[in-house]
């Protein structure tokens, strides 16, 4: 059975530093135990780097939660953020899934290269930064229930976005100041209003009906996983509520070229 642990980031009024943590946390799931329940105290980096092979392990944490919850995250491993996250969760993801049940900060999923991140608020800035993409895994997936600040998939070089826009914090433009920067690979899916993006890196589509039965399959995934199943009917009652951003093709961009 599951052997359960609960590791404190603060004991008798004295703060763990973030490597003592790590330490506890390695400790424990070296003696078997596959559930955590970490009680956190402004720690960085809880729950990467877990190296299990063919084994799963479920890690709940609480409290104050630093930066880079979850970066380089293993397959196998399955983070549940009970509240909102600080700066860089799920850098540098290498599998981990990465459940937010709040809002994420700045930087979120920044150069992650496989795993699924969830998010039941919404986004800070440069979000999807770099994000990049191995032919021989699944893409990356990042889920944002309701909008994403500025400098939105800056340079994102693979794995695909979703952008639900429930409530956003500005309803006239979800996906934040200049989106797209620099993007060469991956795709975008979004449902609200946006104003403008980098015309020159990506363009504006439509979705085709195989996109529309992707998302449709994986939107109620997504909200069984952050408690928001009751969205389910008013995200996927028309497919011309949502738009794509994708990449321009090589041509596409040589064309665009302005020569000085």
């Amino acid at each position: 059975s599951e052997r359960a642990v609960i590791i404190h980031g603060n004991v008798n009024g004295r703060r763990l530093s973030s490597k003592a943590l790590e330490e506890e946390i390695q400790k424990a799931v070296s003696n078997g135990a596959r559930y955590l329940q970490i009680i956190a105290d402004g720690q960085h980096g809880i729950g990467g780097r877990i190296f299990l092979r063919n084994e799963k392990i479920k890690i709940v944490v609480e409290g104050p939660i630093g930066q880079r919850l979850g970066s380089m995250g293993m397959f196998g491993t399955e983070i549940i953020a009970k509240g909102s996250v600080s700066d860089d969760v799920g850098w540098l993801n290498c599998g981990a899934k990465i459940t937010v049940l709040g809002d994420v900060s700045n930087g979120a999923f920044n150069a992650a290269a496989q795993g699924i991140l969830y998010v039941q608020g919404g986004g800070g800035a440069r979000c999807d930064t770099m994000t990049k993409y191995n032919p021989r895994f699944e893409p990356p997936q990042s889920w944002y229930f309701r909008d994403v600040g500025d400098s939105f998939a800056e340079f994102k070089a693979g794995g695909i976005a979703v952008v639900c826009g429930v409530n956003p914090r500005n309803p006239k433009n979800i996906l934040g100041y200049r989106p797209c920067v620099g993007m060469v690979g991956g795709l975008i899916y979004f449902r609200g209003q946006i104003e403008g993006y980098s015309e020159r890196d990506v363009k504006l589509l439509e979705l085709s009906e195989q996109d529309w039965l992707w998302l449709k399959a994986n939107l109620r995934k997504f909200l069984c996983e952050i408690d928001r199943e009751s969205y389910y009917e008013e995200l996927t009652r028309s497919i011309s509520d949502w738009y794509k951003l994708v990449p321009l093709t090589p041509a596409e961009r040589r064309a665009k070229k302005s020569f000085k």
